[in-house]
């Protein structure tokens, strides 16, 4: 904006104070200035790790995730065998089945074969026989008749079975007069069958049994009291297996 000076009418006459006048019209504003260039710093020093910060506080609990997919089998594991469980409860019986069809009879088989195995004893007394003590095994003098393999001891009256099955024993032991009498027969020292008398005439004290024997067992009579006999065997003890077991 220019100032313009006001001109007095009077070119001699000055005018002492200079008086200034409206504001003009603004100018039309210039173009811009071409940018400065300024030059680039250099970078600072790299500065030193803060201090490490409070753990902040758990976080809510997130949403249960899919189910994932099944994994492969794994390798059988090697351990001792468990042991046995409980014994479980009985089940219900089943309906009855259906009768079946009557089908033709088998053939006849072959005839099994008969065991050749025999056992058998008959001993006698041929004197008369006073036992040193009560219940003594009464011994024998004679075998009448002995199956082959048959064991039987003569000197303590003893039979001892080696082939087990069902036997049948029997005895008959003479009472003189004026004494009692009283037999057992024993198998493995206890008493099968017993006899007496208790008189002072005679008597033939007599019983039998019927028993199984197996391996080993031993059979003996066992008396308390006078045993009388003579040649004529008033006095014996037989046995004989019956069938095998």
């Amino acid at each position: 904006m220019v100032a313009k000076t006001a001109v007095s009418p009077d070119p001699e006459m000055t005018c002492n104070s200079c008086c200034q006048g409206p504001a003009g019209i603004p100018g039309i504003p210039g173009s811009n200035g071409n940018h400065g260039q300024g030059l680039v710093g250099s970078p600072g020093e790299a500065g030193q790790p803060g201090a490490k910060g409070d753990m902040g506080s758990d976080g809510l609990v997130g949403e249960p995730g899919a189910k994932g997919d099944h994994g492969q089998k794994g390798e059988q594991g090697v351990g001792q065998p468990g042991k046995q469980g409980p014994q479980g409860l009985h089940g219900m019986n089943g309906l009855k089945g259906e009768r079946g069809e009557p089908r033709p009879a088998g053939q006849t088989g072959e005839a099994g074969e008969c065991s050749t195995r025999r056992s058998a004893f008959t001993a006698v007394r041929n004197t008369a026989s006073s036992p040193p003590s009560s219940w003594d095994p009464l011994p024998f003098e004679e075998l009448l008749f002995s199956e082959e393999g048959t064991d039987f001891k003569l000197n303590n009256g003893t039979f001892t079975c080696n082939v087990p099955g069902v036997y049948v024993l029997m005895f008959s032991v003479y009472k003189s007069s004026g004494e009692s009498l009283y037999v057992q027969l024993r198998k493995n020292g206890n008493s099968i069958v017993s006899g007496g008398v208790h008189d002072a005439d005679n008597h033939q004290v007599s019983s039998s049994a019927v028993i199984p024997l197996h391996y080993g067992d031993q059979v003996h009579l066992a008396v308390l009291g006078q045993v009388y006999s003579n040649s004529n065997h008033y006095t014996s003890f037989t046995g004989f297996l019956l069938y095998e077991i």
